[in-house]
């Protein structure tokens, strides 16, 4: 008995720590989800998902925030909100706070319809826990783009860029199709892509093509009705 715990025991002990499994996103997410079956920790995901969206957004100057949401009220015929142009010191703090405390709430809701579609609707083996873990670490692709893309939106000065499909598509004229694919973001694509990965690690599964088909359904649903409401 003795030898069992202590055999349990330096497996855990042995567990990858948060940095090594968030290399294993980018290079091993197979093996990653394979040992986050076993040992679901999401915490430090959780956390170090609203650290990197939060730097992501300090780095961009609050006049080109300030300039890119004015813009936008400009664009769909609405008027500036009086005294918008002194909430410069409100939006400097108040986009890194709040991504903070939402990023774990949205990867909570998330794992939510993870865990319906797959283990009450398909009754696959897992636990809320273990979908949770797995959408915290492929989440956190999108936590790192926000940072990489920082000086891009800088350039471009547009604190919103995003590296999508609609990137690809200049050829495409204004209208519902360009917004809709100008809103499905590359490393979002890519995290759900590995959520399904994930979820099929989970449940002991080798095919995991029907289980992407549901996942990608997910930023493709809130692109297309992001894009109604943009224009």
């Amino acid at each position: 008995m003795n030898d069992v715990g202590a055999e349990h025991t330096d497996q855990e002990a042995k567990s990858p720590g948060l940095f090594t499994r968030y290399f294993q996103v980018f290079f091993s997410p197979d093996l990653l989800f394979q040992g986050l079956r076993n040992r679901p920790d999401y915490v430090g995901a959780l956390l170090l998902g609203g650290v990197l969206t939060a730097a992501g957004l300090a780095l961009i100057p609050t006049e080109l925030v300030v300039a890119t949401v004015r813009e936008q009220f400009q664009a769909q015929g609405q008027p500036v909100p009086a005294g918008f142009e002194n909430l410069e010191t409100v939006i400097r703090f108040a986009g890194p706070v709040a991504a903070v405390v939402f990023w774990p709430i949205g990867m909570a809701f998330f794992a939510g319809l993870v865990t319906l579609f797959f283990a009450i609707l398909l009754g696959h083996e897992g636990t809320y826990r273990q979908y949770l873990a797995v959408v915290a670490h492929a989440q956190l692709l999108v936590a790192t783009a926000g940072t990489l893309l920082a000086p891009m939106r800088i350039a471009a000065e547009d604190a919103q860029l995003l590296l999508s499909i609609g990137t690809f598509a200049p050829f495409l004229g204004e209208g519902y199709i360009l917004r809709f694919l100008s809103l499905l973001d590359l490393f979002g694509l890519w995290a759900w892509v590995l959520v399904a990965l994930g979820a099929a690690r989970i449940a002991r599964k080798r095919s995991w093509l029907g289980g992407l088909i549901f996942v990608l359904m997910i930023p493709v649903t809130i692109a297309a009705v992001a894009a109604v409401f943009s224009g």
